[in-house]
């Protein structure tokens, strides 16, 4: 019983020192960084091509399979984002697949990252976001979201 009440005694010290050294690690990450006042839901994915939802703009209801080619035909006056996007919104409605897995290849294919349902990445040229899902050797693998988007799909979770 001792030996049992000194593990638990431990156990509970080891948790105290590492704990908030876990979230203080967690608050520097893409958490931290800048958001602006998230926008009313439309049913897109939206693009710029500059930080802070600056510069050229696109935006998606459906799955894109080639951002060569700018909008779904909606928005108007979109320019191809292939490698183009620095900031990104999702302004999906809420419900079944309301996030969104960004590709660094074509074809909704490779690595990806994925874009939460109401989140904003509003500054990607700053490196905290990378492709960090897939194979380990996939082309892309950790690299910078930043002007690597190529394609993108909604999915229901991520």
């Amino acid at each position: 019983m001792k030996r049992l009440t000194l593990l638990a005694t431990g156990a509970a010290m080891l948790f105290a020192t590492v704990g908030p050294v876990a979230a203080a690690q967690a608050a520097d990450g893409p958490a931290a960084a800048p958001r602006a006042a998230a926008a009313a839901e439309d049913g897109r994915l939206h693009a710029w091509a500059d930080p802070y939802q600056q510069g050229a703009h696109c935006s998606w209801s459906g799955n894109k399979r080639d951002w060569d080619y700018g909008d779904d035909g909606v928005t108007g006056n979109c320019q191809p984002m292939r490698n183009l996007a620095s900031s990104l919104e999702n302004r999906g409605f809420a419900g079944g697949y309301d996030d969104v897995d960004l590709y660094y290849n074509q074809d909704q294919s490779g690595v990806y990252a994925c874009l939460g349902h109401g989140d904003a990445w509003q500054d990607l040229s700053r490196g905290d976001y990378i492709f960090n899902n897939g194979l380990p050797w996939w082309e892309g693998k950790n690299q910078s979201v930043n002007d690597n988007i190529s394609s993108h799909a909604w999915t229901d979770g991520c």
